[in-house]
């Protein structure tokens, strides 16, 4: 009789210990399907990059980006004027790194090198002809500049223009909100059209977005080329 309540409790024993092991086996399942779907607390999920979204020309006003023309890769543009049916557009990255001046010379907006390489070259490589119908030739005053009292020349008529000291400050309020980058993400300074501390001086916008009215030399190989953030008029 001992015995045979010995084999009942031995039994009992194995059928239990057997139903614990399939429960935990089980949850153990349960709880991996769940950190696989869910991602589990020690799993590094990988966050897509934020898409950048364009509006369409037709729809922009100030503070949209849109998409217009093709230099060495499409082209971004950050609003920054609704006038009369038009937008005041400047390229949101630095789109190339030249020298103001094809030579070391007191020079102004109207005479400079990088007037006509972005009216001529860049406008004529960069923009199709449906592109160019919407593109508006603007009348750029160029003042002079007052902290030094080197004189800005000539106003000018241009389809591509860059802007001047007073324009970079008035349209950005804050230093980090100049801040460029070439089209690969590395910060660098750009040139604006007015003149720096003398003639041979042009004005730009430095690394961390201050505006440098003492500018750097128009042409000079022992300085790094700036950056050129080009500024147009297109209609809507």
């Amino acid at each position: 009789m001992k015995n045979k309540k010995k084999i009942m409790i031995l039994s009992l024993a194995v059928i239990l210990a057997a139903g614990i092991g399939i429960f935990a086996y089980q949850k153990s399942n349960t709880n991996t399907d769940e950190i696989s779907e869910e991602g589990g607390h020690f799993i590094e999920v990988e966050k897509a990059e934020e898409e950048i979204e364009y509006t369409d020309i037709a729809k922009a006003s100030v503070g949209d980006k849109v998409r217009l023309g093709d230099f060495e890769g499409e082209m971004a543009w950050d609003v920054l004027k609704e006038q009369d049916g038009k937008l005041m557009l400047i390229s949101t990255n630095c789109i190339a790194q030249r020298a103001y001046h094809d030579k070391k010379a007191a020079v102004t907006w109207e005479q400079s090198d990088i007037r006509k390489w972005l009216n001529e070259t860049f406008y004529e490589q960069a923009f199709s002809q449906e592109e160019k119908a919407i593109i508006q030739k603007n009348q750029v005053a160029n003042s002079d500049n007052d902290t030094y009292d080197t004189k800005g020349g000539r106003d000018t008529s241009d389809y591509v223009y860059l802007l001047s000291i007073d324009e970079a400050s008035d349209y950005y309020i804050e230093t980090s909100e100049r801040m460029a980058t070439l089209r690969d993400g590395t910060l660098v300074w750009w040139w604006l059209r007015s003149p720096g501390f003398e003639e041979h001086d042009a004005a730009n916008i430095g690394d961390y977005g201050t505006v440098n009215k003492a500018g750097h030399k128009v042409f000079d190989t022992d300085v790094v080329k700036g950056g050129i953030r080009p500024v147009i008029w297109v209609s809507k």
